[in-house]
């Protein structure tokens, strides 16, 4: 009787301290609520899905462009994240959810008119990898006249009561990109 009440209670310990134990939603409700936020608020509500490490794993991908452009003298790429009154200083000291949120600014002015619209968002399964969850997705964005329907995976892992994005390799790219960018001689 007693050795089966302690292995009750090693189970319910288990469960109860187990990292997806405290997760209110799942990986699909997390990408569903994600999708709805984008469609209603757009690029800049990205940040409050991400995982604090990913945040700060952006932020030190682009803080080197960053800087080199404030070498140069120039602050176009500033200007458009943070606004006219800010510094090289406003950039290096912002928190990274603040840091992305005025990175997707950027990403806003460059569509111009062409203003993006995600219209459909389809949850196709999930595959488990060790405490990350992938999400497959088939979503439709339209920026203009242009309407294009692909995949995407998004990569979840769990933070405190829920699960939060990681970075997907678009956003490691662009980043690479900017980076390599802006230390290429200019022509």
């Amino acid at each position: 009787m007693l050795g089966t009440k302690v292995a009750i209670l090693s189970m319910v310990s288990v469960v109860l301290w187990s990292p997806f134990a405290f997760s209110v939603e799942d990986p699909q409700a997390v990408a569903e609520r994600y999708f709805k936020v984008m469609q209603t608020e757009g690029f800049t509500a990205v940040s409050r899905f991400m995982h604090p490490s990913a945040l700060a794993e952006f932020k030190a991908m682009l803080l080197p462009v960053y800087e080199a452009e404030a070498e140069s003298g120039q602050s176009q790429l500033r200007d458009l994240t943070f606004g006219p009154d800010s510094t090289f200083e406003t950039v290096v000291k912002s928190e990274p959810a603040v840091f992305m949120s005025g990175f997707m600014n950027l990403v806003i002015a460059q569509t111009g008119e062409a203003k993006l619209s995600f219209d459909n968002q389809e949850i196709l399964g999930f595959v488990v990898e060790n405490e990350q969850r992938h999400v497959l997705t088939r979503m439709t964005i339209t920026a203009g006249d242009i309407r294009v329907t692909q995949f995407e995976v998004l990569s979840f892992i769990p933070f405190e009561d829920s699960w939060l994005l990681q970075l997907n390799g678009e956003m490691q790219g662009l980043a690479a990109a900017l980076a390599t960018s802006i230390k290429s001689p200019q022509q």
